[in-house]
């Protein structure tokens, strides 16, 4: 009985001293589904040897975003209920390329967001000032385990006034390639999107 009782004891004062609020936090942005309202988002895709890649990504809800590659000129795409779409003609007639898989809706992006948050290592939290603005930098490791297994580095640029995150760079380490991700976003509350 001594034993239980001490093993509880020791457990309820060391339980809280083996939390990191910092990965904590990370986590916690991590997971969120989206920024709660319309996200404007100025995206460069880069792969490990190529060339980079722009866009504008314009996020109006988990079922309505639009993406207008500037770099190189391509299609525009978009996603609108349950169908992906793209335009050739920036944006004034749209054809369907295909249904969207109800079976990658949000609970099923939520559930790997879960898994993929269970390794999540190594955060890191500063302050960094971002074009006059200072920002809390959250950073950490983790692996992502859908379609392959790949080892990340993110990193999130957040208000602190707030919560909003302006800025993100995702790194992507996989067996065949290496690229990064970076998305620079604001709040755009008066976002119109077209109707395909």
């Amino acid at each position: 009985m001594r034993f239980v009782i001490a093993a509880a004891v020791l457990m309820a004062v060391s339980g809280p001293a083996l939390a990191d609020p910092c990965q904590d936090r990370f986590t916690a942005v991590y997971m969120q589904m989206d920024q709660g309202g319309p996200v404007k988002a100025f995206v460069t895709t880069e792969f490990k040897g190529a060339v980079p890649m722009t866009n504008d990504f314009y996020y109006l809800s988990q079922d309505h975003s639009m993406a207008v590659p500037i770099e190189p000129p391509l299609p525009w795409t978009m996603t609108y209920k349950t169908g992906f779409y793209q335009s050739a003609d920036q944006g004034k007639s749209w054809t369907k390329v295909r249904d969207l898989d109800p079976a990658q809706g949000a609970g099923t992006v939520l559930a790997d967001k879960k898994t993929n948050a269970a390794t999540i290592r190594n955060a890191a939290c500063s302050q960094e000032d971002v074009d006059g603005v200072v920002m809390d930098r959250l950073e950490a490791e983790l692996t992502v385990s859908q379609g392959m297994v790949t080892e990340n580095h993110y990193i999130y640029w957040v208000r602190p006034l707030d919560g909003f995150i302006a800025r993100a760079r995702y790194e992507t380490k996989a067996p065949s390639f290496e690229m990064a991700i970076t998305q620079t976003m604001e709040k755009a509350p008066d976002m119109e999107l077209p109707v395909p």
